[in-house]
């Protein structure tokens, strides 16, 4: 399977931020954590985090172009579940609440990169 932009975009990459100062201007500064060469910056939080998103598609667009290698999410974690049963059967003491039978992808804040400048 080739990987795209897209699905680069929808891997839950762990983001680091830190505040800084220069002068008297305070501005926010977030980093992938996996690829930290990407960075995005801003006075707000909304406006640094479009430009890591901006930052991010450029780096993925010009990585693929060069046929690099780049990292995945380290947060991805998938988790086994038991098999559903009925809430009915719940209710009726007949057995116990557990969750539907789909292995799940979780994380910490599993934000996805594609509803940051949303």
């Amino acid at each position: 399977m080739t990987k795209d932009l897209e699905c680069y975009r929808l891997q839950p990459y762990a983001r680091t931020l830190e505040i800084r100062t220069e002068g008297s201007e305070r501005y926010l500064l977030y980093r992938i954590k996996e690829i930290p060469t990407i960075a995005g910056d801003g006075a707000t939080k909304d406006e640094a985090l479009r430009n890591l998103r901006h930052a991010f598609d450029d780096y993925i667009t010009w990585a693929l172009d060069e046929g690099l290698e780049i990292a995945d999410a380290s947060r991805l974690v998938t988790l086994e579940t038991a098999p559903a049963v009925s809430s009915a059967n719940v209710a009726a003491g007949t057995g116990t609440r557990r969750t539907p039978e789909v292995p799940r992808t979780v994380g910490p804040a599993t934000r996805r990169l594609t509803a940051i400048a949303a």
